[in-house]
């Protein structure tokens, strides 16, 4: 489980199951045996994986989707 707090005073706001956005950059092996690391994108609430490899493979999908959570005591929103 991750914690997702607000930016501004750290207070936890939720627990969720999935990693944060910044961590979801893990790499993976392509069949040329080159190790490629993803770009991350967000599109509207998705959160799109795209992997692209010199040897011209190429992947992209959906990774999950932006959980925003409004912080009831600031009032600022954390996109996590």
């Amino acid at each position: 489980m991750y914690e997702c707090r607000c930016p501004h005073d750290g207070k936890k706001l939720a627990e969720i199951a999935r990693p944060p956005i910044a961590a979801m950059t893990g790499g993976e092996l392509c069949a040329c045996g080159r190790w490629i690391i993803p770009r991350i994108d967000l599109e509207g609430d998705q959160i799109v994986r795209t992997v692209r490899c010199p040897c011209g493979y190429q992947r992209a999908g959906v990774a999950g989707f932006v959980v925003r959570i409004r912080c009831p005591k600031c009032g600022r929103i954390s996109n996590f």
